[in-house]
């Protein structure tokens, strides 16, 4: 997963990353493709989106960009997601009625980081807007699925917005219900262009059809609860494929602070994670697989290559196979002599693959493994 929002990417470097991941046979590029941040999709239906949101006019993604990424691809789905109603301050310079606390202080009682803001979900204009948004843009794709985000609701924000609050009173619902109509309507507009719907697991208590795909991103320990409700699984843990963490904070004014995911996700670390783990025979067919994260608020486009590879590619086996090839179980010593050699063949290609050890190693790899 690319998050282009927080800064943006172009197509060559979306391209490179594609490259990449054929080399280790990853099938699906989750394309995060928004945020508050900015809003740099050109849709056709909401050319205004990206007139006011995206970063500037050549940092944009135009249908025929997106097209050309699709083709590139080929075999491989590229997944893309509109997060909502959270993550969504973008939208309030093009409808500023849509969203509520738009970019209010102090941000961190409002949102997870800033700016704040939301799309007022209870009403009913914003509910027509957000289907017809996301229906726009997974119509043009080929891809079968489309995920609309979810994550980080703050209820703080809806507290204090009158106008969310009157239009929740004159409905009589609850947060939750409400929630649960512009969810249900939202990927009820995917459903009946033929897409299935993606999303996060939610803190509220809300109704999803159990074809949706659901993200296990906070915690791995989460999958097994989302296998109880018999929803399919897809893997994303912070604890294990966040390629972000360990970096630090990235707020200023917060010299002491570290990143909310710490600590760094080494690939060995990620090599050692069981998809099965805490579920039953009979749920490990609800697991779909499970994708490496890179949410990009200190990464740009000089430093994709080094953050992602070729430590991504530790997950290619455990999602695939779970096992070497020859066929017996994962071991990460006698992995290092296949991600070094993939490290090498990377850099051929033109993708800035980050060194694993010294060079010394990498031709002697058995030689640099812990001693007992």
């Amino acid at each position: 997963m690319l998050d282009t929002a927080r800064n943006y990417f172009s197509v060559n470097d979306i391209k490179r990353t594609l490259t990449a991941m054929s080399f280790v046979k990853m099938s699906m590029f989750h394309w995060h493709i928004v945020d508050s941040q900015s809003f740099p999709l050109i849709v056709d239906d909401f050319p205004e989106l990206a007139q006011t949101g995206a970063y500037s006019s050549d940092k944009v993604y135009t249908p025929d960009n997106v097209q050309d990424i699709v083709s590139y691809a080929a075999q491989a789905h590229v997944y893309q997601e509109i997060d909502m109603p959270g993550h969504t301050d973008i939208v309030g310079l093009a409808h500023p009625e849509y969203v509520a606390c738009s970019q209010s202080a102090p941000w961190g009682t409002y949102a997870a980081e800033p700016p704040a803001g939301q799309l007022r979900f209870t009403s009913s204009e914003v509910a027509d807007f957000a289907s017809a948004l996301v229906s726009s843009v997974a119509g043009t794709l080929s891809s079968p699925y489309f995920s609309t985000g979810g994550d980080e609701v703050n209820t703080a924000c809806y507290d204090e917005d009158e106008q969310f609050q009157q239009e929740l009173n004159a409905t009589g619902a609850t947060f939750d219900s409400a929630l649960d109509t512009f969810i249900g309507q939202v990927h009820g507009s995917l459903v009946e262009i033929g897409k299935t719907p993606g999303e996060m697991v939610l803190d509220q208590n809300v109704t999803l059809s159990n074809d949706t795909i659901v993200i296990v991103w906070v915690s791995s320990e989460n999958a097994a609860k989302v296998a109880e409700q018999n929803f399919k699984i897809v893997h994303g843990p912070s604890d294990y494929f966040y390629l972000d963490c360990g970096a630090g904070a990235w707020v200023g004014n917060y010299p002491y602070g570290s990143s909310w995911c710490d600590p760094f996700k080494s690939w060995q670390y990620a090599y050692t994670f069981d998809p099965l783990a805490n579920l039953t025979s009979d749920q490990a067919s609800l697991v779909m697989g499970g994708q490496q994260l890179l949410w990009t608020e200190q990464v740009g486009p000089e430093s994709l290559d080094s953050t992602v590879w070729p430590r991504a590619a530790s997950s290619a086996e455990t999602f695939w196979t779970a096992t070497q090839p020859d066929g017996s179980v994962l071991d990460v010593n006698t992995a290092l002599p296949r991600l070094h050699e993939l490290r090498y063949r990377l850099l051929e290609k033109g993708v800035g693959a980050k060194a694993l050890q010294p060079e010394w190693c990498a031709m002697r790899p058995f030689l640099c493994n812990l001693e007992a």
